[in-house]
């Protein structure tokens, strides 16, 4: 008994089966009684007693005792059955003090008082059954068709797989549970379809990606050894190394794309982003900075620095002279990067956060990448609960990109003076996990760590960063 109909049915079956049940019994009592209470009238007899006793008839006169007389009377109390069927006897009682009924003139009243109860039983008793099957056939009919939609939902569904993505689930037109559940359901099938074709649409766009350095290292090193006499094996092995460079970049973006797709951002620290965006912005040239101090929000460090960093190669990459990076903090931390470069069509600046897309002007290999950097700067936002958007800056020409961080953090007081700041000519520190030469200012050291070192933020989900 798997339908859920047939369940439904049989239970609106048996609880209203019950329930006339119980009234059927109550009012079955309340005949019985009634039945007794006539039987005993129609059968009470009266009497006239002295010596012997004489029944009392309205229809003739009974002359009077010349001693003391008393009254006495005698009725039949039949002891009925519930029961319709009944082979025996119906028990019966004589209450009175007069003289005592015949039996067999006894056991006819209490037979016909038995009688007159069984009528009223199977009386009852087919009207209980009437109901409770036109409850059953109402309550099947009923069920059947609410549940109707719920069948046309499950098999449109069922012939639903990678091939015909396309198909949706047919939604009532009344606004029900079950309507909201086929909106519901084609909401999750739009979602996976999306899914499904952004995949094959990323795999594709990847695999293209990976071919043209293949194909390129590819013919240069055929080329090479094939005239080996005529090769410029030091220019070979460097643009080979090239492309090899290449390759490992991508690789590692389409890995770390994939990571943060597949993992959920379960470890979170509290990062200070002002020291994340201080470290980034004294590695590059061209970047004038302005942040609050102590910006405290959530997350992984390393994360944060890739999204920075990502945003400051874009900009550099098609700034003119000047890139602005902006901190402010507040209940959602804020963070701008702007540059004063061609700027980015209002119609491209939501397309240019997808995977491999780049705009006309940076197809060539010189001017631009595969396109993942702004991709993986939205999934790092979102990841941390926020937004990355591409924007106009009032006043600068160029595009301005702005991510929120919600912070959930209380942030402190700013500070009212500037922080002393060492500067080296060459400092060495661990950047990103790997050790690179730095210029500039760099932050005051930090207390020692305890014992257990975060291997993580060392060795962790993203590039070591290239001096």
């Amino acid at each position: 008994m798997r339908s859920l109909q047939v369940r439904v049915t049989v239970l609106a079956t048996v609880v209203t089966a019950v329930l006339l049940g119980l009234a059927g019994t109550l009012m079955l009592e309340s005949q019985r009684q009634q039945i007794i209470t006539q039987t005993a009238d129609s059968s009470r007899t009266h009497f006239v007693c002295a010596s012997q006793c004489v029944q009392l008839d309205h229809q003739r006169v009974v002359p009077a005792p010349a001693s003391s007389v008393w009254h006495a009377s005698n009725e039949v109390r039949p002891e009925l059955s519930l029961w319709p069927v009944t082979l025996n006897k119906t028990p019966y009682r004589q209450v009175g003090e007069g003289p005592r009924r015949q039996e067999l003139a006894a056991e006819a009243i209490a037979a016909d008082a038995q009688l007159e109860m069984d009528g009223a039983t199977l009386t009852v008793l087919g009207m209980l059954a009437s109901v409770t099957a036109l409850v059953s056939v109402t309550v099947l009919a009923a069920v059947s068709r609410v549940l109707r939609p719920v069948e046309a939902m499950r098999a449109e569904v069922a012939e639903i797989n990678e091939h015909n993505l396309t198909r949706r689930v047919p939604v009532p037109s009344s606004d029900n549970e079950i309507a909201r559940l086929g909106a519901t359901l084609n909401e999750t099938l739009d979602r996976m379809h999306r899914t499904v074709e952004d995949t094959r649409r990323f795999v594709a766009d990847a695999s293209h990606e990976l071919r043209s350095p293949l194909a390129a290292l590819r013919a240069e090193l055929e080329i090479a050894q094939s005239h080996p006499e005529m090769a410029d094996w030091p220019t070979v092995v460097k643009s080979a190394l090239e492309d090899a460079e290449r390759l490992q970049e991508l690789t590692t973006d389409l890995l770390l794309l994939a990571r943060l797709d597949a993992d959920a951002l379960d470890k979170q620290d509290t990062v200070d982003l002002t020291a994340v965006v201080r470290r980034e912005v004294s590695r590059r040239a061209m970047v004038t900075l302005e942040a609050d101090d102590n910006v405290l929000v959530p997350g992984r460090r390393a994360q944060l620095s890739r999204l920075l960093g990502n945003l400051l190669d874009n900009a550099e990459r098609h700034a003119g002279t000047a890139v602005i990076v902006r901190l402010q903090g507040g209940p959602a931390a804020t963070l701008e990067v702007i540059d004063d470069g061609p700027g980015i069509p209002e119609a491209d600046r939501e397309r240019v956060f997808d995977r491999f897309t780049r705009l006309d002007e940076a197809r060539t290999r010189a001017a631009g990448g595969a396109g993942l950097g702004l991709a993986i700067a939205r999934r790092i936002a979102t990841r941390h609960q926020g937004t990355l958007e591409a924007t106009d800056c009032a006043g600068f020409r160029g595009v301005r990109f702005v991510a929120t961080i919600p912070t959930g953090i209380p942030q402190p007081r700013k500070a009212a003076v500037v922080a002393h700041q060492r500067v080296g000519d060459e400092v060495w520190q661990f950047l990103n996990g790997s050790i690179i030469p730095t210029h500039g200012p760099v932050p005051e050291p930090r207390p020692a760590p305890g014992p257990e070192l975060d291997w993580d933020r060392i060795f962790g989900e993203h590039l070591p960063a290239l001096g």
